[in-house]
């Protein structure tokens, strides 16, 4: 009988990678009858850096602040977690328009399972900003900030 290894990764290592391969695996295809229309070309688990706008699509997945609350018995933990999108928009296609549906895309995946497999109580959307200044420009940049 084999040995019990524990698993010496924090739960808070184990969501990141969660959520960094709930990113991964999004396909262009699924789900059947309301696909999310494209697949991310890269993600990292960093922040997106200048070099990103070599793809088409690429999100930088990054956690930063965490507060933590005394609670009666137990300590509350919210984690900071920024999805830095960074966009090379196609000919035909609009800036602003491109970020809001890759903006929704982000949202509907995330709400898929916001427990990332019963490893956070829940995953929430606390904002998001993006850098459109004009609608000829080719290369774009947003923000979404989750706690967890």
């Amino acid at each position: 009988m084999a040995d019990f290894v524990p698993d010496e990764r924090s739960i808070r290592q184990r969501a990141l990678e969660a959520l960094v391969e709930r990113l991964r695996t999004q396909r262009a295809h699924l789900p059947v009858g309301d696909p999310y229309g494209f697949a991310w070309d890269q993600v990292l688990w960093a922040p997106a850096g200048k070099w990103t706008f070599k793809k088409q699509r690429s999100i930088g997945v990054f956690d930063g602040h965490e507060t933590k609350t005394n609670r009666l018995m137990v300590k509350q933990c919210v984690l900071r977690v920024a999805l830095e999108v960074a966009l090379v928009i196609q000919s035909g296609e609009g800036p602003s328009a491109e970020m809001n549906r890759v903006f929704g895309a982000l949202q509907r995946r995330v709400s898929e399972d916001p427990s990332l497999g019963g490893l956070v109580i829940d995953l929430q959307e606390v904002g998001n900003d993006h850098k459109v200044s004009d609608d000829n420009q080719t290369h774009v940049r947003g923000v979404v900030h989750l706690d967890m």
